[in-house]
C-alpha cells in the first residue's frame, strides 16, 4: 500500500512514507500516477498554501488517490482559535494563525474551519466526510487541530435499480412537475398514486415496488423541489453506507423554522441544540424524517411490520397535542424494526409553501406565510 505523510517532520505514523521539505521532497505536485495512492495524510501543511491555491492543491491530491482511497487533513481550527482568543485563554494565538515564522516555510497563508474543509472535500469530489483522531505525536494531536477525512468514491460495478413513487393530491404544484422530469434521464421510473389519503397511496406504491426487484425506492412529495444532483447524491451515499436503511434529504418544515426531522443527538447535548460536528459528516442519524425526497432500501422495507402508516389520536381521543401523524408512525415502526434512518447533510431540497404578498406601509413588499395569516390576520405594517 502507498500511504503518504505530506509535510511530515521527523516522525510519521508507521507505514507512511514522509514527504516534504524536511525530507528534501515536494508535496505539490506529487510525483505519483493518478489513482495510485491508498492514503494521503496532510497534517498542518495545507495552511502553508495561499487561499487561492488551496482548492487546486486538494483536487490534485485527490486525483492521486485510488477509488476508495482516504484523504486525512489536519489544520489549525480557526473557530477554536477565535473562541480561545475571545475567552482570554493564554495560548500562542499568533503562531496558530500566522505560523511560527522561523524560516520561509513556516508562514500560514490560509485559515480553516470544519465548513471550509467540507467545501474543499466536496470540491474535490470526495465523500464520506468525517473526523479522525491523531495517530502521531505531531501537530494533529494539539487541541487547536481540526482533523477531517474523506474518501474517493468507488465506481459501481453493477447498476443500482431505483424507482420513484409519489402520492398525488387532486391538484399539483407545477414547480414540482418540472423537477420530476429530471428522473427519467437518471434511469428512474416514476409511479404515481392519486387519492385524498396520501399515506394509503404511498403505502400501496411502496408495497408494490418491493416485489418489482428494485434495490431502492425514492419517495417524492408533490411540494418538494430538487435537481438531478440531489437524487444522484442520495444514491451514492446509500451505496457507500450499507448501514443506512433510509436516507432523507435536508428539508425545511412548512409553517415553522425547523428541518423536517428529529435528530438522534449525542448523550449530554443541551435540548434543541445540534452540535456542528454531527453535521460535518455525510450522514446524520435521525429518529424521524420525511418523504419529500427520501431513498429507502426495499430489502429493509420487507422487515417492517404493517400497517406502515397509521394516524393515532391523542390519549383523550382528539387530534390535538399528543396525537401521532402517519409519517411519524412510519418512522417509529421503522426504528422498532431495527432499521436506520439518516439525513444527507449536504443534500438540501426545497419545500413549496404558499406565501402572501402585502403592500407595506412604504408600499414595499411584506411576505407572510399563509398559516400566519389564518392565525393572526394581516401583518401590522401593511399599507393603510
Amino acid at each position: 500500500m502507498i500511504k503518504l505523510d505530506l509535510g511530515a517532520g521527523p516522525i510519521s505514523p508507521a507505514g507512511y512514507q514522509p514527504l516534504g521539505h524536511f525530507h528534501g521532497t515536494e508535496i505539490y505536485p506529487l510525483p505519483y500516477e493518478d489513482n495510485s495512492v491508498d492514503e494521503i495524510r496532510a497534517s498542518h501543511v495545507l495552511e502553508h498554501f495561499s487561499t487561492a491555491q488551496v482548492p487546486e492543491v486538494v483536487k490534485h491530491w485527490a486525483s492521486k488517490l485510488k477509488p476508495g482511497g482516504v484523504m486525512k487533513i489536519a489544520v489549525p481550527d480557526f473557530d477554536w482559535i477565535a473562541q480561545v482568543y475571545l475567552d482570554g485563554v493564554n495560548a500562542p494565538i499568533e503562531g496558530y494563525v500566522m505560523g511560527g515564522q522561523t524560516d520561509q516555510d513556516d508562514f500560514h497563508k490560509s485559515t480553516f474551519n470544519s465548513a471550509t474543509l467540507v467545501d474543499l472535500f466536496r470540491g474535490a469530489n470526495l465523500t464520506d466526510i468525517g473526523r479522525w483522531d491523531s495517530d502521531a505525536p505531531d501537530c494533529s494531536s494539539l487541541p487547536v487541530s481540526l482533523n477531517m477525512r474523506a474518501v474517493k468514491p468507488v465506481k459501481l460495478e453493477q447498476p443500482f435499480r431505483v424507482t420513484a413513487v409519489m402520492s398525488l393530491p387532486r391538484t399539483h404544484w407545477t414547480a414540482n412537475f418540472r423537477c420530476v422530469q429530471v428522473l427519467a434521464p437518471l434511469g428512474i421510473a416514476l409511479q404515481a398514486y392519486e387519492g385524498v389519503y396520501w399515506s394509503q397511496c404511498l403505502e400501496r406504491g411502496l408495497d408494490r415496488l418491493i416485489t418489482d426487484g428494485m434495490d431502492a425506492v425514492l419517495t417524492v412529495d408533490y411540494d418538494t423541489v430538487y435537481v438531478a444532483q440531489h437524487v444522484q447524491t442520495l444514491i451514492r451515499l446509500m451505496l457507500l453506507h450499507p448501514e443506512a436503511d433510509a436516507i432523507c434529504a435536508m428539508q425545511s418544515a412548512r409553517g415553522w423554522d425547523s428541518i423536517l426531522a428529529t435528530v438522534d443527538l449525542p448523550e449530554g447535548t443541551p435540548p434543541n441544540r445540534v452540535p456542528r460536528t454531527i453535521l460535518d459528516a455525510d450522514l446524520m442519524k435521525l429518529k424521524t424524517g420525511h418523504f419529500g425526497l427520501t431513498l429507502i432500501r426495499t430489502s429493509s422495507l420487507k422487515g417492517v411490520k404493517k400497517p406502515w402508516f397509521l394516524g393515532v389520536p391523542a390519549p383523550d381521543g382528539s387530534w390535538g397535542d399528543g396525537h401521532v401523524d402517519e409519517d411519524i408512525y412510519f418512522w417509529r415502526q421503522w426504528a422498532q424494526s431495527g432499521k436506520t434512518l439518516y439525513a444527507a447533510n449536504r443534500v438540501a431540497v426545497g419545500h413549496i409553501e404558499p406565501m402572501i404578498k402585502w403592500p407595506g406601509c412604504d408600499l414595499g413588499v411584506i411576505h407572510q406565510r399563509a398559516a400566519e395569516f389564518w392565525n393572526s390576520g394581516p401583518p401590522k405594517d401593511v399599507w393603510k
